[in-house]
């Protein structure tokens, strides 16, 4: 009987190193408790560095869930959230920390798409998100790396490659390719090998069935004399590649990523990338490099990453959020019409969309309650001089002619929203008061997966009997507990 002789393949210790970051214990739910802390970030003012950390910290104690969760895993969560997503500064030279521009870009536009974008355009190694430790290392073995950047350009050069060979598919990575081939190969993360070199190396390595660990071993093969695990090691990439599916840069299959074809222009800005945080340059040609120099910077890195956010150069495709969701092949107006045929949408057009989907369901709530005479009165209140304090006039259908008064509130993002909160203007909380209850407001959460609507009739009222929770903030912060109100069927216009 002949032994099948199983193929590895391999990285020379010269050139291995395991790139590794902060990973979010909230990983899972990671959508959720962004929105939730950039709205908690907010909330707070520029204060001392130890009121700002106080304040952070109790944000994180009360998310649904953490209530009796250990100490040591809330300061996990108090270093995650900042590490990676930028969302405070803090100069403890002047005693002072302040709300940065990520979050409250997060928190004003509820657009997570756009967000994540933004956060993988800057994300890079090294950077202020890792321990300087970490960083010294990275910067003895040369490396400069923007992980999202690679990861997209090797996807092209792939697809080139397989559309030479006539191959009727596209290029995908997996987590495992993507760490031993990109991520952990020094040669790549220095910059000394190109796209094309990445690509033919993986399609190769499954023409050849070359396997990255020891499939009957649970553990990998031994590294610089260590043995890891297989979880252990191609994680990071994961991550990664996980937040690129969040940010609809990627879609997965069977534990493969591909490039998103509808959000060509957002690739290429990636592909194209030439930005880099240079503040660490200083050290590459330095021999002897204290941490404490290294940990000087990390102000800076912050600081780099929320100066360069550019909104313009993501704006979130409503069609891709909501692709293959038939009920949503709009046919209300022309106006809805404008907003799905743009290619491109802006960040604003997101609370317009909203507005025309509950245009809609009005319009078909009336006919399904026999007043078709109404119909034609529903409307979008749109004014460029002022805001009456509702987005949609429509009708109770009770019999009555009485108006209901309708203010929209938009979140949009790749997976299920549980985190219901929404801003209310002084305006709108003025007027809210004043038509009581026929004042509702449709708490509308977009996802790819489901299209989630809930309706607050008399927020004012809801408030003063303690149904809702709201606090002042330039208006009204108001939170609800989903339990406290059922859901409503999302009606779709049909004539």
């Amino acid at each position: 009987m002949v032994k099948k002789v199983v193929k590895y393949y391999e990285i020379s210790d010269g050139d291995w190193h395991r790139i590794h970051f902060v990973r979010p214990r909230f990983k899972s739910n990671i959508e959720n408790v962004l929105l939730y802390m950039a709205k908690e970030c907010c909330r707070i003012p520029k204060c001392s560095c130890e009121e700002y950390s106080d304040r952070y910290f109790n944000a994180i104690k009360m998310f649904p869930g953490n209530i009796d969760k250990s100490k040591k895993t809330l300061d996990n969560w108090r270093t995650e959230i900042p590490a990676l997503f930028g969302f405070y500064y803090e100069d403890k030279g002047i005693d002072r920390t302040e709300t940065s521009p990520m979050a409250k870009f997060l928190y004003e536009n509820q657009d997570l798409t756009q967000f994540l974008k933004l956060s993988l355009f800057s994300f890079q190694f090294p950077g202020g998100h890792m321990k300087p430790q970490d960083i010294k290392d990275i910067i003895k073995k040369n490396i400069r790396f923007k992980p999202a950047k690679v990861i997209v350009q090797v996807l092209m050069a792939g697809n080139e490659i397989l559309d030479s060979q006539n191959c009727n598919k596209e290029m995908s990575i997996s987590a495992e390719e993507a760490t031993y081939c990109i991520f952990n190969d020094i040669r790549v993360t220095s910059g000394k090998t190109t796209p094309k070199q990445i690509a033919k190396t993986i399609l190769d390595n499954r023409r050849l069935h070359k396997k990255y660990y020891n499939s009957k071993d649970p553990k990998v093969l031994s590294i610089k004399g260590k043995v890891r695990t297989k979880g252990d090691i191609v994680r990071y990439a994961g991550d990664i590649l996980y937040y690129m599916e969040l940010a609809n840069l990627l879609e997965r299959h069977n534990g493969y990523y591909s490039l998103r074809g509808n959000e060509q222009v957002s690739l290429k800005v990636f592909a194209d990338d030439d930005t880099y945080f240079s503040g660490y340059e200083k050290f590459y040609n330095k021999k002897n490099i204290e941490t404490s120099e290294l940990s000087a910077i990390e102000p800076l890195w912050f600081k780099y990453v929320n100066s360069t956010m550019n909104p313009d150069l993501f704006k979130t495709d409503i069609r891709s959020v909501l692709k293959g969701t038939e009920e949503f092949d709009f046919i209300f107006d022309d106006r809805i019409r404008d907003i799905i045929s743009s290619e491109y949408t802006t960040t604003k057009e997101i609370g317009n969309l909203g507005e025309a989907i509950i245009c809609g369901h009005e319009k078909m709530r009336l006919k399904i309650n026999g007043y078709n005479d109404f119909i034609r009165l529903v409307q979008i209140v749109d004014s460029p001089s002022y805001h009456p304090g509702f987005d949609i006039d429509s009708f109770e259908a009770d019999g009555t002619e009485d108006h209901r008064y309708i203010e929209v509130k938009t979140t949009i993002s790749k997976q299920r929203i549980q985190m219901y909160g929404f801003h209310m203007s002084p305006n709108e909380w003025r007027v809210a008061g004043t038509i009581k209850d026929h004042y509702c407001v449709y708490r509308l959460m977009l996802s790819e997966k489901e299209k989630l609507l809930i309706v607050l009739r008399d927020p004012i009222k809801l408030y003063k009997t303690d149904k809702i929770e709201a606090e002042p903030r330039d208006g009204m912060e108001v939170s609800f507990k989903s339990n406290e109100f059922k859901q409503t069927d999302l009606l779709v216009w049909k004539k």
